[in-house]
């Protein structure tokens, strides 16, 4: 954790669960870009990411935000603009600077889509 408040959400979605929670957050943030929390690579597009090799993720509300964050660091004008994820085994962190109605909104989308039940039927080929 890098400050603000960790949110730990269960998840069922294993090694998908980074792409799920980038999904839900992009439906409330459509012009979000993104940054690989280790190496600082910056991706603009969600096509872009590498998903299955992160080990964290900013994911910034926009390209102002993104750039704000870089020049300026974590100030009180820019607060929940970023979310910090990382992925773990059966849980995902959510780090956010304050709890509001728009962040909670959208943690809410992300504990849902984490808890779809499409994540827990096991996948198998039939002979044909």
């Amino acid at each position: 954790m890098i400050g603000g408040i960790d949110i730990q959400v269960p998840t069922r979605a294993g090694e998908s669960s980074l792409e799920v929670a980038v999904r839900a957050i992009r439906q409330r943030w459509p012009l979000a870009v993104f940054e690989n929390g280790i190496t600082g690579e910056r991706y603009d597009e969600f096509r872009q990411i590498p998903l299955g090799n992160l080990e964290e993720l900013f994911v910034y509300r926009d390209g102002a935000c993104a750039n704000l964050w870089d020049e300026e660091g974590a100030i009180p004008s820019i607060y929940n603009t970023m979310i910090h994820i990382i992925p773990n085994d059966e849980t995902l962190s959510l780090v956010i600077d304050e709890k509001d109605a728009a962040m909670e909104a959208l943690i809410q989308a992300v504990e849902w889509g984490l808890r779809e039940e499409i994540f827990c039927v096991r996948a198998e080929k039939r002979a044909a």
